[in-house]
């Protein structure tokens, strides 16, 4: 599914569109049959005019979704269009004219247009699992949406920070939104990975909300998947990988929770399990945002391989994608020091320390999700070599 273009006047209604498409790309990922490429993959088209067999020879889809919306007050005008991939020609296509009070119906009602385009029968049987609790006002859901992006781009504090202002504003208006929870609690365990002087306070609050979010909606993959995150970090592997894999069964086409469950692996030093998880990411969203975090997890898990050259290797490919991008160069420290490779080492170091002023011997062991502490122990003796005090 292709980003809905915003055909409205005003600009900065444009997460509106994304957001529309975000929705409609959760309701029909929930269905196990239907593979559905992930926003981080498909949302690169955006901006892009781009042709259904060009985006499905990319992404190996048999179907493209694309469509605009066109926002006038209160009254909204969209249109949704159904191409088969490999013909270019229209499957269905429709256009609907509605207020905003009736949003969230009218989001259920064009992806069950799309399921039944596909396949009627399987529609028939599983329609109901395509419905997802949407939160009481509209207000909620826009700051949401517009804390998405933030979240999917979450390698630098100031990203963090901007997410957690505005789903903490989702959150004033409507507590009981479960996506604004469990994004919530995915954006407080990431500030803990990235660095945050009071890690166990904020690994506990984002355990506490991805709780809420599943209590409010146990079938939303989201919620899981923040609740994997945040034990993942507290180095609490089996719970990890139990929330995980439940939000892979939910929708198995979430590519990040794939990513995210290889490092969980490669934290335990069950590094061939990892590796797996990182491949079927890749697999899944080849042209994802996080590409640059699986590549970093793979670096991760041939580290704890003891694999120091190929795990520089890939550390190296995911700073220079995402140079701010603290995670990785701390990792890139570490191979690079036990490689021997120590003018990298240094470098990687000294922008490490940058984004992360806390960094020492002391937090690896502390607060770093690595689980074993011989692995601990090797990551410390990389960063050491690398010149950390």
């Amino acid at each position: 599914m292709l980003p809905f273009t915003n055909l409205s006047e005003d600009s900065g209604q444009q997460y509106f569109a994304e957001g529309l498409a975000e929705d409609i790309i959760t309701r029909l990922a929930r269905l196990r049959w239907l593979f559905v490429a992930a926003r981080t993959s498909s949302f690169t088209y955006g901006g892009t005019p781009v042709n259904a067999q060009r985006v499905g020879r990319d992404l190996g889809v048999r179907y493209v979704l694309d469509g605009s919306v066109r926002r006038s007050g209160q009254h909204l005008r969209i249109g949704a269009e159904l191409s088969d991939a490999a013909t270019g020609l229209q499957v269905w296509t429709h256009r609907y004219d509605a207020d905003v009070a009736d949003f969230f119906a009218l989001q259920d009602q064009i992806a069950e247009s799309v399921i039944a385009a596909i396949e009627p029968r399987l529609y028939a049987a599983e329609h109901q699992r395509v419905r997802s609790r949407s939160p009481d006002t509209l207000d909620a859901w826009g700051f949401v949406m517009q804390a998405m992006p933030h979240v999917y781009t979450w390698v630098r504090a100031e990203e963090i920070e901007a997410a957690e202002a505005l789903l903490r504003r989702a959150l004033e208006i409507d507590p009981e939104y479960p996506r604004a929870n469990s994004m919530l609690a995915w954006s407080l365990a990431a500030r803990a990975q990235l660095g945050s002087a009071d890690v166990r306070e904020v690994l506990a609050a984002a355990r506490a909300r991805a709780q809420a979010a599943i209590r409010l909606d146990p079938e939303d993959p989201w919620a899981h998947f923040a609740a994997g995150w945040a034990h993942m970090a507290s180095r609490s592997t089996d719970t990890a990988v139990a929330e995980l894999s439940e939000a892979i069964e939910l929708n198995p086409s979430m590519a990040f929770a794939h990513a995210i469950l290889g490092c969980t692996y490669g934290y335990a030093g069950m590094a061939a399990d990892g590796l797996h998880h990182c491949a079927l990411a890749t697999k899944l969203s080849p042209r994802a945002y996080f590409q640059p975090a699986t590549l970093s997890v793979t670096g991760l898990c041939h580290l704890m391989a003891r694999r120091f050259a190929e795990a520089v290797e890939f550390e190296r490919r995911a700073v220079e994608l995402r140079p701010e991008f603290g995670m990785a160069w701390r990792t890139l420290a570490a191979a690079a020091g036990l490689a021997g490779e120590f003018e990298l080492a240094r470098g990687a170091l000294a922008e490490a320390r940058r984004l992360h002023p806390s960094l020492s011997a002391e937090w690896v062991e502390t607060y770093h999700g690595i689980v074993r502490e011989e692995d601990r122990a090797m990551y410390v003796e990389g960063l050491r070599a690398a010149g950390l005090g």
